[in-house]
This record gives structure tokens, sequence and C-alpha cells, in this order.
């Protein structure tokens, strides 16, 4: 009994002995395998990669030649708008010296400064632009100035067209009213602003006038006459 006990336990030991040498070729042969496709996704990776950095290249070198066009474009642009601007700048003033300037310069008539309103359609040149509220007004500053006329030629008659000293109340008066007149904001600033032409002349005449004494019918009536609008 103890003999067999002896040969199974004889023979399972070299059963296992047999066995392991077996096992472990098998481990080593997955093991390198495994390592195999690794290997194997390394160098895809690897070639993956180098192929990626050569199309950055490639497109980092397109940007820069992008971004070169790109500022020629802008500086090109820039010229471009420059003298669209100043084409414009002249057109504009060559319309308005046609065109508009000649309302500006005579008497307002309402059919003309229609027309001169007109011709403002498409200007962008802001110089040129100022002088449109100007010719927009033109009717509302005549009409200002002649009311206030009419109104001081009443009291100036009152008074017989007698010689008035700057200390008198109605000289005081006629030059209150005159600087509350709708134009005279124009008209004291022509030096540095635009202004209507024909309207200065007229407060021009109108300073002369109060200067002198606000003494002549004959004048007054000249300058009221001047501000019937057509």
């Amino acid at each position: 009994m103890k003999r067999i006990r002896l040969l199974v336990l004889s023979m399972t030991v070299m059963a296992i002995a047999a066995m392991s040498p077996t096992v472990g070729a098998q481990d080593v042969q997955s093991l390198e395998k495994d390592i195999e496709t690794h290997e194997k996704n390394i160098k895809q990776n690897e070639e993956a990669i180098r192929e990626l950095q050569e199309r950055i290249d490639e497109l980092k070198s397109q940007i820069k030649d992008l971004e070169s066009q790109k500022k020629a474009l802008e500086k090109e642009l820039k010229s471009e708008t420059k003298l669209r601007k100043e084409k414009f700048a002249t057109r504009d003033d060559l319309v308005y010296e046609q065109e508009i300037a000649d309302v500006l310069y005579n008497p307002y008539n309402k059919a003309d400064i229609d027309e001169a309103l007109r011709s403002f359609e498409g200007m962008e040149t802001k110089d040129v632009m100022k002088k449109r509220e100007l010719v927009e007004k033109y009717g509302e500053y005549t009409k200002d100035l002649k009311e206030f006329m009419e109104k001081m030629k009443k009291q100036l008659s009152a008074n017989k067209w007698k010689y008035l000293s700057s200390t008198s109340d109605l000289y005081k008066k006629f030059e209150k009213e005159l600087k509350g007149t709708k134009y005279w904001k124009v008209y004291n600033k022509k030096e540095k602003n635009e202004s209507i032409d024909y309207l200065d002349r007229v407060m021009d005449k109108i300073m002369l006038l109060k200067n002198d004494g606000l003494k002549s019918e004959s004048q007054f009536n000249e300058i009221l006459n001047m501000l019937y609008a057509n």
C-alpha cells in the first residue's frame, strides 16, 4: 500500500515537472506577441505623428503666407478707402459749388431750396453736409428776421425815426431782440462756421443801421425788402 502511494506521488511529481516548461514557454510567446503588437502600434503612432507634424508645418507655412496676403490687402484697403474719401470730397464740393452754393448767395426761394436739397442726396462729406442744415433752415431764418424787422419798424416809426443812442430803451430793445433772432447765432460765429452769405449781408446792413442810431427809414425799408421771400 505504501509502495503504491509512493508510486502515485512519484508520477504526480513527474507530470508537474513535465508540464512546467510548456506553460512557461506559452507565457513567453504570449508576452512576445503582445510586445510585437505594442511595437507595431508605437511605429504606427510615430509615423502618424510625423505625418501630422509635416502637415502642421505645411499649414503654418500656408498661414504665414495667408497672413502676408491679408496685410497686403489691408494696406490696399486703407489706400482705396483714402482715395475714395478724397474723390467723394472733391465730388461733393463740386456738386455743392455747381448746384447749391448759389441758393445761399441769393434771396430765399423755396423752389430753388427744394432743388438744392435734392442735390445733397448721396453726399457723405462732413464739411459739405454741415451746410445742409443752413439750406433747410434758410426759409425759417428769413421769416424770423422779417418778422423781427416788421415789428421794430412800427416802434421806430412811432419814434419818428429819431436818432437813438446806445443807452436808450428802444435801442437796447432792438439790440436785445436782434440777438434773439434765430439767425443771430449763425451770424455771430460766421468767422469760424458755415453761414448763409445772403443773410450775412442782410445782418451786416442791420448792424450798420443800428450803429448809426436806427434813424434812417429808407435804409430800414431797403433791408426789410431784402427779406421778402419768394
